[in-house]
């Protein structure tokens, strides 16, 4: 029996002491040669070749509108913001702007008084107002007229300075006052005295031949009176086809000393004009910027006896 346990014990030790037998592992992957990653790079750059091919011009778009964002929008906010806070002010402060080539001046508001809205005094009123010297600005001659009582109208232009006056009538407007304003601003025109005026010719020894001479398209010179004159009543317009036209028509009439032409306004005649517009010299073309008073007796109606409004630009 020791025998047998003795060999089974021997057999045991035996077997432990064995070597443990050894795992079995993959070969390493073979790593990828240079001919391989220089095909996986042209594969690559094809892709995006052929990619740029197709979208290019939409790359471009998204890049030129990225560099415009960055660059411009930061500007365009400031200039926005600039004018939003100049028409906040001007809102503020409840004035309005002048319908003339002086158009970026806002009139001082008159809330005693309003200033009668949507026109502009921007054409001559002859001789109804009257210069005021203290006011040296548009704004001065406004606000003074705002003040006085007496002061219904007003104008200013740089070369005449500040007139002042009482009501008067514009454009179209028949009731009111005898003292009237033209609604547009100063045209050139054609014109001539056909009778002899003292204030511009003086003595004339042969008045029919002053005559003769003005009726004449050999003799004539429709280039005389180049600034609206006044006093020639209202438009002719049986006549106003040309200044060749208005003159015959003027000369016709034995009691006609003094006609005025315009292509956009038409044939003017009559016994006489005045207050004509200086010698042609460029500031006399100019328009007025001017304001008058809203009177509630005034109906402020044309010859027909309807509202008359200025036509604004």
């Amino acid at each position: 029996m020791k025998t047998a346990s003795n060999d089974i014990m021997i057999k045991r030790q035996k077997s432990s002491s064995a070597p443990a037998a050894k795992l079995a592992l993959p070969p390493p992957a073979p790593l990828p040669s240079p001919a391989d990653h220089n095909g996986k790079d042209k594969k690559i750059s094809d892709l995006l070749q052929r990619w740029m091919a197709r979208n290019g011009k939409l790359v471009v778009i998204c890049a030129t509108a990225l560099l415009l964002s960055v660059f411009l929008i930061p500007p365009l906010k400031v200039v926005f913001q600039l004018q939003s806070t100049k028409a906040s002010q001007r809102g503020r402060g409840g004035g309005t702007r002048a319908a003339s080539s002086s158009s970026q001046i806002v009139i001082p508001p008159c809330p005693e008084s309003p200033w009668k809205s949507n026109e502009n005094l921007q054409g001559q009123c002859p001789g109804d107002l009257k210069p005021n010297g203290d006011a040296t600005t548009m704004e001065q001659c406004a606000s003074s007229c705002c003040t006085n009582d007496a002061c219904i109208s007003w104008q200013y232009r740089r070369d005449v300075g500040c007139i002042q006056g009482k009501d008067i009538r514009l454009g179209q407007e028949k009731d009111g006052p005898a003292a009237w304003c033209s609604d547009h601003p100063p045209y050139k025109w054609n014109g001539q005295y056909v009778r002899p005026h003292k204030n511009k010719h003086g003595k004339v020894p042969d008045e029919k031949k002053f005559r003769a001479d003005a009726c004449d398209e050999g003799t004539w010179n429709p280039e005389e009176e180049i600034g609206q004159c006044f006093g020639l009543g209202d438009v002719k317009r049986d006549a106003s086809g040309s200044a060749e036209e208005c003159m015959h028509a003027c000369c016709e009439h034995k009691n006609c000393g003094a006609w005025q032409w315009n292509k956009e306004l038409g044939c003017f005649y009559g016994k006489g004009m005045h207050s004509c517009q200086g010698n042609g010299d460029p500031i006399a073309f100019e328009p007025f910027v001017g304001r008058r008073k809203h009177l509630e007796s005034r109906g402020y109606k044309d010859k027909h006896g309807k509202p008359w409004k200025m036509a604004m630009p």
